[in-house]
């Protein structure tokens, strides 16, 4: 039973979930993207792919209030930056050797997700996709970008999806495992099929 003297209050404690802290900390400061490379000043244009920095948010060239070229500073947003280095937060690795038409079905589903991404968020873009011994290796700006391909690899190809965050480094290393490759190939060319 809670009893009450005159004039103290009652303290009621609450639990927070540990990703609730994490994700509000985050919050406090923007994504880590961001936070690498926080531009000062009036509104931005990257110069590589036109984006437009205006109320603190990066945001497609369509989107600008200002289209006054005389009253934007040119500069490179984060995303091209980190492009430029070389320097990701998301991996998605495929441990697997595809054959060709799937792994290019692969591809093209990995560039459309990117392209659907950037279009509302220019900072989430690939930073490379390339063959390895073990299969294919998609690394990302985001470790929102490189969670989503990993799901859209299983939503549309099957197989299964894992994921792991690296706390400390804020990176994410999703793993797409797919099932075999001529059970993918067929549901692919039914697809195909049906649209077609």
């Amino acid at each position: 039973m809670n009893t009450r003297t005159a004039g103290t209050p009652i303290r009621v404690r609450t639990r927070r979930h540990p990703r609730t802290q994490r994700a509000r900390a985050d919050q406090r400061g923007g994504p880590p993207v961001a936070r690498l490379r926080l531009p000062s000043g009036g509104p931005l244009r990257c110069e590589r792919c036109d984006a437009v920095y205006e109320n603190k948010t990066w945001r497609a060239r369509g989107r600008s209030a200002n289209d006054d070229p005389a009253a934007v500073t040119w500069t490179l947003c984060p995303a091209c930056t980190q492009r430029a280095d070389g320097e990701y937060f998301g991996r998605v690795s495929i441990p697997a050797r595809l054959p060709e038409d799937l792994e290019l079905a692969v591809r093209r589903r990995v560039w459309n997700v990117e392209r659907r991404a950037r279009r509302t968020q220019p900072e989430r873009r690939l930073v490379g996709m390339e063959r390895t011994r073990q299969g294919l290796e998609i690394l990302t700006t985001s470790q929102k970008l490189a969670h989503r391909i990993a799901k859209e690899l299983e939503k549309a190809f099957g197989g299964r999806a894992q994921y792991s965050w690296a706390d400390r480094e804020r990176e994410l290393d999703a793993t797409w495992t797919p099932v075999r490759a001529s059970t993918v190939v067929r549901k692919e060319q039914t697809r195909s099929s049906r649209r077609g």
